[in-house]
């Protein structure tokens, strides 16, 4: 990277296709990444996902073809608008989800302290037993709120991260260079 605040990546293409498919897989004929090379970037991108984004693109001169770059762009644009829609489609999902299960788990803990209160006090019990029903209950009944609260507090932040990777690569800087 040529400065601290800006991605700068070079890749080799054979294709400009490439950018967006994966190559056939074939290390001994001198083609080492099996992956597209959107790919690519956005892992390298991922540590400091805010910082501006330049690509070069270094491509075969017998693929050059007229306006490289507002084909490229155009067909970048559109992959990054597909997966930032897809993005936020599993975001509003996983939220959906949360809510559906939450009110399950808030039901369940009811229940359990309930039960608690049933079980953790009769006397025909030995206390040992009537303790462990009561604490057991109330962790089953928290245990429960787990999954519910994990998808509403937490699991939506590795996608909003994702979605904001491909907002900055829709805009990235990109640069050609055909070569021989």
């Amino acid at each position: 990277m040529s400065d601290t605040s800006t991605h700068e990546i070079h890749l080799e293409l054979s294709d400009p296709r490439q950018l967006f498919q994966a190559p056939e897989f074939d290390p001994l004929a001198g083609q080492p990444h099996p992956e597209p090379g959107i790919e690519r970037i956005l892992n390298r991108i991922r540590p400091q996902p805010g910082w501006p984004v330049r690509t070069t693109l270094r491509l075969p001169a017998a693929r050059q073809v007229p306006d490289p770059e507002a084909r490229v762009r155009a067909g970048l644009e559109q992959y990054c608008d597909v997966r930032i829609e897809q993005i936020t489609h599993d975001i509003a999902s996983l939220r959906q989800e949360g809510l559906a299960t939450l009110w399950r788990g808030v039901l369940f803990l009811a229940l359990c302290m309930l039960g608690s209160r049933i079980l953790g006090e009769p006397k025909f019990l030995p206390e040992i037993v009537a303790r462990f029903l009561d604490e057991g209950l109330i962790i089953a009944g928290w245990v429960a709120l787990w999954y519910p609260l994990d998808a509403l507090l937490y699991q939506h932040w590795p996608l909003k991260r994702e979605r904001r990777l491909y907002e900055r690569l829709r805009v990235m800087d990109l640069k050609f260079e055909f070569v021989d």
